[in-house]
This record gives C-alpha cells, structure tokens and sequence, in this order.
C-alpha cells in the first residue's frame, strides 16, 4: 500500500511539474519579456526530408533558406512590457533600428493570455500563452503547444 501510495504521489508530482499554469496579472505585469523564436528545429526538419527525398533542388532551397532566415531571426529582437492597464509595449530592435508599438493584452477566464495584433507581432486571434516553469509558451487555440515560440523574463 505504502509503495502505491508513493508511485501515485511522484506521478502526481511529475504532471503537475509539466503542466501549464495559469496566467495571473502579477506574474506579467511590469516585467520586460524577450520574445524567442526557434526555427533550427524545423528547418533541421526540413533538411532531412529533402536529403531524404533525395531532391538536390530541395537541399539547395532548404540550405538557401535556412541561412537567411537565421540571419534575420539574429538581427531580430522583440521586447514585451505587460502594464497593469492592459496595455502592452512591444519594442522591435533589427538591423540598428528600434521601434515601439502599443498593444493589448488580456486574461480569459482559464488563465489563458492574449495578446493583440501589432503591425509588427501579429499571432493568430485563437492562440494564447500560458505559464511553464516561468516561461510563457505559445499554443494554438486546439492546445497544440508551439515548441518554437515563446516569451522569457528579463531581469
């Protein structure tokens, strides 16, 4: 009994430390959060599938590609500062410039972020972010999470 006792309460701890927590305005509010966008996953992905479709074209491509996107994506910085009011100050450095848009952002009912449309940070209306292990990750309205894209404090 003391043994299944002890599995049910280390598989307990083990979900809740993986699982998502809700979005609460003083875990957001007044911090500055950078914006990490990770394509080396995908664009790995995409390399094998050439290589193993064995398209020289789709190499070529898919090498042509990936050097150009990670060359933007490291000239790319996106800032984010969560105000109390429900504004949101997004700040996007590329290239030696720097621009600031406003925004806004709120919580739903489920402990769910949103976070409005800028000219330059556009997401999906349905997706949303919440909480893992101080980070907030970015999933699609279905729950699918998106490995790629997520936000980490700056302190």
């Amino acid at each position: 009994m003391k043994k299944a006792l002890l599995v049910l309460i280390v598989g307990v701890m083990a979900f809740t430390s993986n699982a998502q927590n809700k979005v609460k305005e003083r875990d957001i509010t007044d911090k500055t959060w950078k914006l990490v966008i990770n394509v080396d996953e995908e664009l790995e992905e995409a390399k094998k599938e050439a290589e193993e479709e064995d398209s020289f074209l789709g190499e070529v491509i898919v090498n042509s590609v990936s050097g150009l996107v990670s060359g933007l994506l490291d000239e790319l910085e996106i800032y984010m500062e969560f105000r109390a009011n429900g504004e949101v100050k997004v700040t996007v450095e590329a290239f030696g410039e720097r621009e600031i848009e406003y925004s806004e952002w709120s919580i739903d009912n489920r402990g769910r972020l949103r976070i409005s449309d800028t000219d330059r940070f556009q997401t999906d209306d349905e997706d949303y972010w919440m909480l893992e292990d101080g980070v907030l990750v970015s999933f699609e309205d279905d729950g699918e999470l998106n490995e790629n894209v997520y936000l980490v404090k700056i302190e």
